[in-house]
């Protein structure tokens, strides 16, 4: 069976109950962070071996036991306090209050060294900890534990009851056997088991959903029995493999008798306002010095995604449409290839098309209930864009299947996300809905109608989305507006109608053809605070065969953007034919790379067999 990575899209991430401030290095020298009150920290671990590499160790999850001692250590000087999962289940009743500096440490998958390591530290420090188990594994399934942690390095039973008897440690679900990949698509993508739908090649379709829900359930109250039987306790959490959790397998749990659920992400959430909790990857042996740095980043940026950096390139997914899939892949390696040399962080696909050229549109590329499948390509797309180059992805449909077509955008959105949990978000082409908008300060009784349909529907298909939707991703709307001419005077008021804290408004247009729109933007962004500008996109759509001084011109008005304090910029209309262009003339001005020796030109082999 094809491997997933242990722990899937890896992410540091913190959150912290009733801190007023953290402290930062011992000598003082930085000042404190503010905290709001009401967030705890989860830090999760996994083996704790002696002998782990300072950097570049086997095993990346890995922390060698002196690091691990030095990082209980700081907790207890400065004063943290490590909590119990019963400590945050009384809070999410508001049945107690969680002290000052909380946090809930956590080790995955039942390796032997959270006995042996791990336990004598906790007994050290006093420090009470919570341990997830995949039962299976325990249970005699070698095949998966050993292809983790090899031959005979799982603690049994009569351990963890010994712990258990401590009164320091509390056990969790980590899944019964869902602690590996199945096959997701056609392709053959083996992807988290308790949020994918199966794919049964020789009956090429996937899972039902009620296969799916009764798959999940089974699996998790299997784990809950073995582990209430095992160990004399009623097991209460989920600490979900790889992290990968959505709302409806979220609610799976919860009918299984397992209402706290742990996900990876880089949010932050509050002990009473959810039933999903982030919690923090602790990766590559990080010493004390590098957690507390990662608290700090995190708490200074993860919480606010509007304030990250972003370079994307969209692409459209007809571009992929091959006679089999080994041409498919071929045509997605070479794009995964492309797209890594040009260091840019995020796709937008294009996940639907016309192809009959009627104006309206009749295919798409991911399985659903509405609209004919004209191949499934969407699904191994996005899977391997985060997995081999490592970018987030979103899918853009139009707001014109509903408004025009009379399809159900919402019910669309479902099929779309149901296939593909690990999308990061959504862009809705608004087509002419929003022009009456962007052009005008004020709207009359038709633009205010138009625009409170648009909103009405990007809130159905959120709703939809997120439910099906990765709660480890941050998922994210964006409307996308097609900007026709200079009169952008209503962009302020837009932005302030009705964005909320996961919106976006996504303007395109080409600089270098309509010089007088970037004009009237630049205008209007110096009348915006720092805040609305991180929640505007820009895509230039760019002429492929632009002359040198128009490629100037286009590199010109990217770092225009970016000293307004712009975030987030891309490219409208990535072609592969087009990319050695792209790479040539905007790679400094789209790449987030800030290193130039390690700066790699993909057509360098190509026009060397040329020169031959």
């Amino acid at each position: 069976m094809k491997q997933i990575a242990k722990k899937t899209f890896a992410v540091i991430v913190i959150a912290v109950l009733a801190i007023p401030t953290l402290g930062m290095a011992q000598n003082g020298t930085k000042a404190a962070i503010e905290i709001p009150d009401n967030l705890f920290v989860t830090l999760t671990f996994h083996d704790v071996r002696d002998d782990v590499a300072r950097i570049g160790d086997k095993d990346v999850y890995a922390i060698s036991t002196k690091n691990l001692a030095q990082y209980f250590a700081w907790l207890q000087q400065e004063g943290w306090h490590p909590i119990r999962l019963k400590d945050v289940w009384q809070a999410r009743q508001k049945k107690k209050s969680l002290p000052p500096k909380s946090v809930l440490l956590t080790f995955d998958d039942g390796a032997l060294s959270s006995y042996s390591h791990v336990y004598p530290l906790l007994k050290q420090y006093n420090f009470p900890a919570v341990f997830a188990i995949p039962t299976s594994w325990i249970n005699g399934n070698t095949k998966d534990a050993y292809e983790a942690y090899g031959k005979n390095n799982l603690m049994n039973w009569d351990q963890m009851r010994e712990m258990q008897q401590s009164g320091l440690v509390e056990f969790a679900s980590h899944s019964d056997s869902m602690h590996k990949g199945i096959l997701a698509n056609p392709q053959k993508n083996m992807q988290p088991a308790a949020i994918t739908r199966e794919y049964f090649p020789k009956l090429q379709k996937y899972e039902s959903d009620q296969a799916y829900q009764e798959r999940v359930v089974e699996d998790l109250k299997k784990s809950k029995e073995i582990l209430d039987f095992e160990l004399g306790i009623n097991t209460q959490g989920v600490f979900w493999p790889y992290g990968a959790v959505t709302k409806e397998s979220e609610q799976l749990a919860a009918k299984a008798g397992l209402p706290m659920s742990f996900s990876l992400g880089s949010m932050s959430t509050f002990a009473d306002s959810g039933k999903t909790y982030q919690r923090a990857l602790v990766m590559d042996n990080p010493t004390p010095e590098m957690l507390r740095t990662q608290m700090e980043d995190f708490l200074t940026f993860a919480r606010a995604p509007h304030k990250q950096r972003h370079s994307f390139i969209r692409f459209d997914l007809s571009e992929m449409v091959s006679p089999n899939n080994q041409i498919f892949d071929q045509k997605l390696g070479q794009f995964l290839d492309q797209v890594s040399a040009l260091k840019t962080n995020m796709i937008l696909l294009k996940a639907v098309a016309d192809e009959n050229g009627d104006g309206k549109i009749d295919v798409t590329y991911f399985p659903n209930r509405q609209l004919g499948m004209r191949q499934d390509l969407l699904n191994r797309t996005v899977w391997q864009a985060r997995t081999r180059i490592g970018n987030d992805v979103y899918a853009e449909l139009p707001i014109s299947l509903e408004i025009k077509q009379g399809f159900n955008l919402a019910e669309l959105t479902a099929d779309l996300v149901k296939n593909n949990t690990h999308l990061e978000g959504l862009v809705i082409e608004t087509g002419d809905e929003f022009l009456c908008a962007v052009q005008n300060k004020t709207w009359d009784a038709d633009c205010n109608q138009k625009i409170n349909q648009v909103f009405q529907i990007k809130e159905r298909a959120k709703e939809k989305a997120k439910y099906y939707a990765n709660i480890s991703n941050n998922y994210q709307t964006a409307l996308k507006i097609n900007l026709k001419d200079k009169h952008v005077e209503g962009l302020k008021p837009l932005i302030e109608h009705s964005l909320t804290y996961s919106d976006f408004l996504y303007l395109e247009f080409d600089p270098v053809s309509h010089p007088e729109i970037f004009k009237a933007i630049q205008k209007q962004l110096q009348q915006l605070s720092d805040k609305q500008i991180q929640r505007l996109i820009f895509s230039f759509t760019v002429n492929p065969n632009a002359k040198k001084r128009e490629w100037k011109q286009y590199q010109y008005d990217y770092q225009t953007l970016k000293n307004l304090s712009v975030q987030k910029i891309g490219i409208n209309n990535y072609h592969l034919k087009d990319g050695q262009k792209i790479q040539e003339n905007l790679y400094r001005e789209l790449s987030t790379n800030g290193s130039p020796l390690t700066y790699r030109n993909p057509y360098e082999r190509n026009l060397a067999k040329e020169v031959k």
